[in-house]
C-alpha cells in the first residue's frame, strides 16, 4: 500500500494587525500568486518560503485583445465578401504575417519574463 503523506496539524494561531491599505496590498499580491488562500500566502511569506507570482503587462494584454479582434474580423471578411483569387490570397498572406508578428512578440515577452 502507498504511504499517505501526513498533513501538518495547525495548533497555534497568530494574529497580525494591519491597516486597510496594507491589507489591500497583501490581497493584490495574493491575487497575483499561486496561493489559494490568504492564510497560505501569509504563512509562506512569514516563513520565507518561495511564492510563485504572475506578472502581467497591461499594454501587451490590450495589444493581444486588439490582434484577436483584428484576426476575427479578417476571417469574417474573408468568409462573407466575394474576392478574386489573388485578393483572397493577399488577405491570407496578410493574416499569416500578422500571426507571425504576434508569435514573435509573444516569444520575446515569454523569454524576457523569465529573466
Amino acid at each position: 500500500m502507498a504511504r499517505r503523506k501526513r498533513k501538518k496539524v495547525i495548533t497555534c494561531h497568530l494574529r497580525v494587525d494591519v491597516s486597510k491599505e496594507d491589507l489591500e496590498k497583501v490581497k493584490e499580491r495574493l491575487a497575483n500568486s499561486t496561493c489559494r488562500t490568504l492564510t497560505e500566502f501569509v504563512r509562506k511569506s512569514v516563513l520565507g518560503r518561495s511564492i510563485t507570482t504572475f506578472t502581467r503587462s497591461k499594454s501587451f494584454d490590450e495589444f493581444i485583445e486588439e490582434a484577436i479582434t483584428l484576426r476575427k474580423e479578417m476571417q469574417a471578411v474573408r468568409q462573407t465578401l466575394p474576392f478574386t483569387t489573388e485578393g483572397e490570397a493577399r488577405l491570407i498572406a496578410i493574416q499569416a504575417e500578422i500571426k507571425t508578428c504576434i508569435n514573435k512578440i509573444f516569444d520575446h515577452v515569454s523569454q524576457n519574463k523569465n529573466h
